[in-house]
């Protein structure tokens, strides 16, 4: 198995990008099955994890009497464990229903892909019952201009605000706040894209916050120019954990993912952030 511990953020040398994360959505299992998948992942990567943190997952249920009072209620469901590495760069996350890989740090797809499939194969060493249902990959980069730069020589239109004049009356000609998204379909499943643009340190989204803290971005100043771009491709349908066609769909994502990036920045960003390129 490769290592994930390299201080690198995909093969292109100076790549904005902050957080990926990975899952598998499966049928509900009975219990036991988190402790037993958790102790397989430890195994899978001795002296690379610290040890299991456990939480309970607890339903929540909201009554409403007859005088319109709520009265709530909270029901223990099963329990989830959360398993980070001893560098703080990557976290496993397993549930009932559910495994996640988030990373912050990698060499290259090859590289990710041979560090989440032996752990999607441990489903089957543990006797998973029922089929995984849903497959996801995310993709989440820090966008930060040089100094005297925007955000927007980095991204291609219609993200560059591209055709956009100023409002009557306002005094600035671009807006200092941008956010956009479009929901795309594909032969198999659907592309999220999300871009954010505003100013101060860029964090993930909020659905992703509190799993792992993403490296630190240099700014020239704090309150500068950033931007988030957020890639979520999914695909849904039923596969067993010995379908081949598990592998090549994610590697399918994996390319629509890579080609959606590069559609969406300018080639001033491919420039900066190639490998192959000069420095800015």
């Amino acid at each position: 198995m490769n290592d994930y511990k390299k201080p690198a953020k995909g093969q292109w040398k100076n790549a904005p990008l902050a957080f990926v994360l990975a899952q598998v959505r499966f049928s509900q299992q009975p219990d036991g099955f988190t402790e037993k998948f958790q102790e397989a992942i430890q195994n899978l990567m001795p002296h690379q994890l610290m040890p299991a943190v456990a939480a309970p997952l607890m339903q929540v249920s909201i009554e409403i009497g007859d005088d319109g009072t709520q009265k709530q209620s909270m029901t223990p469901i099963g329990t989830l464990f959360n398993l980070v590495a001893t560098d703080g760069r990557m976290l496993v996350r397993i549930a009932p229903d559910s495994l996640t890989l988030a990373v912050t740090s990698y060499t290259d797809s090859t590289d990710f892909r041979n560090l989440w499939i032996p752990m999607v194969n441990e489903l089957n060493n543990i006797d998973m019952t029922g089929s995984i249902n849903r497959l996801g990959l995310r993709y989440v980069d820090f966008v930060v201009p040089q100094p005297g730069e925007s955000v927007e020589v980095y991204v291609a239109s219609p993200w560059n605000l591209e055709g956009v004049t100023a409002l009557p009356g306002a005094i600035e000609e671009l807006p200092g706040l941008n956010f956009s998204m479009m929901d795309v379909g594909f032969a198999k499943g659907r592309m999220r894209l999300q871009f954010m643009r505003g100013f101060g340190k860029p964090n993930l989204p909020a659905d992703l916050q509190g799993m792992l803290e993403p490296e630190a971005v240099a700014m020239d100043r704090p309150d500068g120019q950033s931007a988030v771009i957020d890639m979520d491709r999914w695909i849904e349908g039923q596969w067993s954990v010995r379908d081949d066609n598990l592998q090549s769909d994610f590697s399918t994502m994996q390319a629509d993912l890579s080609g959606a990036f590069k559609h969406m920045i300018s080639d001033y960003a491919k420039s900066c952030w190639n490998p192959v390129a000069q420095s800015c």
